[in-house]
């Protein structure tokens, strides 16, 4: 082993945490493969007087590590407390179960009594349950008052956790002891009905439970039905969990009956359970108005509509009841939910009712929910009696599912068929006028139509004149002159009701200058009629950035206030895009001024930009505007010339935008370091369903944050992420089709692309093996785009080049020292700020050494300037600005971050120690101490402050 690893590791070793009776190597990221540092550890715990509380968290440990682990638990009958969870990251789920047999025996053989064991966050699967099921029906479980196997993906092995904990009971019973187990938390491991009906005869043969936390288990109303009357043989259950399961009004009228005697309840937790109105009235029901101990209901994401508020306010906003905080958001308050919030404001209901724009919008009506209930009452009828895994609940719950999500599908189709317009609608002059009055959609799509003068454009004019109700307004495939536009628009002036604007390639053969002019015409008439667009689409017409003119003045008037859906796709706006920009942020702050309160501000929902040269300016410009709106839900900005900068700037707007649901940054140049600050945010949009980052040359560090930042528990939507064109590996390609593996078991199975890539010879070979996920395309072979190697070597080649410019301007800054005349100091402060400058723009995070040799050189400038404070404090703000960046960027079992520090400590030579590879960096060490320091005061390398403070002191 590298002698200043194991120096290191060792170090690290010694700040484990020791107090009375508690020993933790609580993430210290400990990889225990090695025989001295598994040595290590092992005599540390032998030699631990009074282990009662052992807790390895956040390292890895393999089977050699497990048996001798396991020994060294042999000398503490007196532990009572395993806190194991996260220990067997990049483990095989085959390795697992033996380790955790050995430490298991360990416990029993010494007689141990475990009040609590925690498991959680391994990911071990049904097998992990045979790891522990000898240790559960043991004597040393009796004792146990606390499990926790949160996020282990049990499936199937849910069932024999528990009839362990049934045989745990029986064992102890003959034992003449009693087993009281308190706690259990098993969320996120996909139990389903089995897992639930196993369980609840569990819970009713415990009658101790106070706790029960089981959330996103895919349990439908069956298994909340067999649980809530295992709760009932709990009486003294303070806390219920069961969020983001199916309970329906069938599993809720079930709740209901039991509640009256949970009279020491304390948290009710139906978050995301679909009871709908009727569900949640009748849980009402059960609850009485006299639960002094009721602190919390969450009854969030239930399909709640304004016609149960009145109950809601009834039962809860009472003088008994008033204490209890109650979870309302991400309900279907739609038009209503303002008026509900203020009335929450004015009677100070303890209501959480979230954001207005998390709320879920009106349901179609009573009908339809009641025709939904009756469709899960159907479809637990289909379910049969003998539910098994692998039978998938039967395909004709699936087939119901489908028939459900199918016809909103369809519904939502023709509402958005409606409301755009069908395509081409021809007019003719014999037309019904109470048609055109019915759907309100004049079109004069593709009729080629040459209005260049008033009069030619007259026809056309007294048709729009003429026409009742005009909504939507279709011009697309026609060309339009400045006279002409002036026409029409006087014509507009007649249409107040005027909702969308399908103006796209409207302007073939026009000179630039021609078009704002007739923008201009075309707004003012809509000012001046006072009417409220909703879309306007001025795609593929080629005005350049003077067409930003041309329509700043309706966009900053009381006519944009509406506006939901902007397209200006192909339009080539360059600079013009910062003006759309700028126009978009006054609208808003006009529209919030306007007098009209939330109702009236501008909430744009679709931004549709590509092919426009917007570049990095014009990208940071809507990223700003964006942050205030809050309200995009569609952003399409493809083939904008958009490199990191720019792709940084659009991954901070997702922090502010919940609603996003797709996201559309193909072929700009994003690199890594714009995927990791795309791959930072991503937690924060729920609700997206296209992530499109294809030709963005994400590279495999890009790739893998992107991929390890969505999770099927957060993305459930997620539909198709595009990494084609992303110069990834073959390599990396295998892994990240493993890691997609992760939503085999969502609703959508979201569909990943990852073709015209860089598999070369290997291609064939990624292909056979992504063949058996069918939502893998990793395209043809002719797509793809040839090994990496030559690129590999450019790239270290930039590297030397770094190096001997850095030199040479070293070199001249020695001589530029000699001269000592003020005006000469500024310019040397300059340079040397220029020389940080340009290590900034030349980083690029392919791997952790380059970033360390990064910001080694950063203090080159610094030393040479004898740590002028000008210089210090620009490398402090480049270097701030690569660390928050690595930091994003998950590994294990040692952080970025750390591996970072581990550099400078070889590089420097504190230990003694050659490093592998000396990089010849010549760095003054009290500088490289002073800056990290200044590092540590600023918020950044926490996790290591002891190795910093210990090595650099």
């Amino acid at each position: 082993m590298n002698p200043f690893l194991e120096q290191v590791l060792i170090f690290t070793l010694n700040l484990s945490h020791k107090m009375d009776g508690i020993l933790s190597y609580e993430n210290r990221q400990l990889k225990l493969d090695n025989a001295p540092i598994i040595e290590k550890v092992a005599r540390e715990i032998e030699a631990f007087k009074n282990l009662t509380v052992l807790e390895l968290k956040g390292n890895t440990l393999g089977v050699t590590a497990g048996e001798r682990l396991g020994q060294a638990l042999k000398k503490h009958p007196e532990l009572q407390r395993c806190l194991w969870s996260d220990m067997f990251t990049g483990r095989l789920k085959n390795e697992i179960p033996p380790i955790l047999k050995s430490l298991c025996s360990a416990m029993i053989q010494v007689n141990c009594h475990i009040t609590e064991l925690d498991l959680s966050d391994n990911a071990f699967g049904p097998i992990g349950a045979d790891g522990i099921s000898e240790f559960l029906t043991s004597s040393s479980a009796f004792t146990l008052h606390t499990l926790r196997l949160n996020n282990n993906g049990l499936g199937a092995g849910g069932v024999k956790i528990a009839q362990c904990l049934i045989r745990c009971h029986e064992n102890a019973k003959l034992a003449g002891t009693k087993f009281e187990l308190r706690r259990f938390i098993a969320g996120r491991n996909r139990l389903e009905d089995p897992g639930a009906k196993a369980l609840s005869e569990a819970f009713s043969k415990l009658g101790t439970l106070q706790e029960v936390r089981i959330p996103q288990n895919g349990i439908r109303p069956k298994g909340i039905s067999a649980l809530a009357f295992a709760f009932e043989k709990n009486p003294d259950l303070q806390i219920i969990d069961i969020n983001d399961n199916t309970c329906t009004i069938n599993g809720a009228e079930n709740m209901a009956e039991i509640l009256p005697n949970l009279k020491n309840l304390v948290e009710l937790d139906l978050g995301d359970c679909l009871c709908r109105d009727v569900g949640i009235m009748t849980v009402l029901a059960g609850l009485d108005c006299r639960r002094d101990k009721l602190q919390k209901v969450n009854f969030s994401g239930n399909e709640i509509t304004p016609a149960a508020i009145d109950e809601l306010f009834a039962f809860f906003n009472t003088p008994t009841m008033s204490h209890v905080r109650v979870n309302l958001s991400f309900n279907n308050f739609g038009e209503e939910f303002e008026e509900i919030r203020e009335r929450v404001e004015k009677e100070k209901a303890n209501f959480e009712m979230g954001d207005e724009d998390d709320d879920q919008g009106s349901l179609s009506g009573g009908s339809d929910e009641e025709n939904e209930d009756y469709l899960d009452e159907e479809d637990e009828e289909y379910e049969g009696e003998n539910d098994e895994f692998g039978d998938e609940s039967g395909d004709g719950n699936t087939s119901k599912e489908t028939v459900i999500n199918t016809s909103k599908r369809v519904e939502s189709m023709l509402d958005e068929m409606c409301r755009k317009g069908f395509g081409c609608l021809q007019i003719d002059n014999n037309q019904n006028d109470n048609q055109q009055k019915n759907d309100g959609i004049l079109s004069f799509l593709d009729q080629k139509l040459k209005l260049d003068t008033a009069e030619s454009a007259e026809q056309v004019a007294q048709k729009i004149e003429n026409t009742k109700n005009v909504r939507v307004l279709e011009l697309k495939g026609n060309t339009i002159g400045v006279e002409a536009g002036e026409r029409l628009a006087k014509s507009l002036e007649k249409h107040p009701e005027l909702q969308r604007c399908l103006w796209s390639d409207m302007f073939t053969g026009r000179l630039k200058t021609e078009i704002p002019p007739v923008l201009k015409s075309l707004g003012r008439s809509m000012i001046t009629a006072n009417c409220h667009i909703i879309e306007l689409d001025l795609s593929d017409n080629a005005f350049g950035p003077i067409g930003a003119e041309g329509i700043k003045e309706f966009l900053e008037s009381p006519a944009a206030f509406s506006l939901e859906t902007l397209k200006l796709n192909n339009n080539g706006l360059g600079i013009g895009g910062k003006q759309i920009a700028q126009s978009l942020g006054e609208c808003l702050e006009k529209s919030k001024k306007s007098g009209g309160g939330e109702k009236s501000r501008l909430r744009l929902r679709t931004f549709i930009a590509g092919r426009n040269r917007l570049e990095n300016p014009g990208a940071k410009a809507i990223s700003q505007v964006f942050q205030k709106l809050e309200t995009l839900e569609n952003i399409q900005i493809p083939q904008n010339g958009i490199n990191k900068e720019g792709i940084e700037a659009i991954g901070e707007l997702l922090r502010f935008n919940r609603n996003l649901r797709v996201l559309n940054l193909n072929d700009n140049t994003a690199t890594q370091l714009g995927a990791y600050a795309i791959a930072k945010n991503l937690q924060h949009v729920p609700h997206l369903e296209v992530l499109d980052l294809g030709d963005c040359l994400c590279r495999d560090q890009g790739c893998h944050a992107i991929i390890d930042s969505l999770t099927p528990n957060i993305h459930r939507n997620l539909r198709e992420v595009n990494l084609s064109g992303s110069e990834l590996s073959p390599q990396a390609a295998q892994i990240i089709i493993n890691k997609w593996r992760k939503f085999d078991n969502s609703r959508h199975k979201p569909i990943l692309k990852i073709g015209s890539n860089n598999f070369g010879e290997l291609f064939t070979q990624i292909r056979n093996f992504s063949n058996a996920m069918k939502n893998i395309e990793i395209g043809d072979s002719d797509d793809d785009c040839g090994s990496l190697s030559s690129e590999d070597e450019e790239y270290q080649s930039n590297d030397s080049e770094n190096e001997e410019e850095s030199e040479e301007e070293e070199e001249g800054d020695g001589d530029d020292e000699k001269e000592n005349d003020g005006e000469e100091q500024n310019e040397k402060v300059q340079r040397f700020s220029t020389v940080i400058d340009q290590l900034k723009d030349e980083y690029e995070s392919r791997v952790q050494d380059e970033t360390a040799k990064y910001l080694l050189r950063l203090l080159i400038p610094v030393q040479q300037s004898n740590s002028n404070p000008l210089v210090f404090e620009r490398a402090l703000e480049v270097a701030e600005e690569i660390i928050r960046r690595i930091a994003a960027v998950p590994r294990n079992p040692i952080p970025t971050t750390t591996q970072l520090i581990n550099h400078f400590v070889a590089q420097s030579r504190i230990l003694g120690v050659k490093p592998e590879e000396d990089w010849r960096i010549q760095v003054d060490i009290k500088i490289l101490g002073q800056f990290l320091r200044q590092l540590l005061s600023r918020g950044h390398f926490e996790l290591e402050r002891q190795l910093i403070l210990h090595y650099f002191a």
